[in-house]
């Protein structure tokens, strides 16, 4: 939803994680694309370990009720 999606974005920029830049579309449309920072970079390594970690545990969890 456009609604999240955002907020999302302006506080990923605000972080330093992501960059945004006016472009324009193939289609003649001015559009704002982003990318990832070696900060986001940083940050989405840190993020992957963590969900790596939540979906092991899970993983134990789900497991121990076979």
């Amino acid at each position: 939803q456009a609604g999240s999606l955002f907020p999302a974005l302006h506080r990923l920029e605000r972080e330093g994680w992501i960059e945004g830049q006016w472009t324009t579309s193939p289609e003649g449309r001015r559009v704002r694309s982003y990318t990832l920072t070696a900060s986001g970079r940083k940050q989405l390594v840190a993020e992957r370990r963590q969900w790596e970690c939540v979906v092991g545990a899970m993983t134990q969890v789900l497991e121990g009720e076979s």
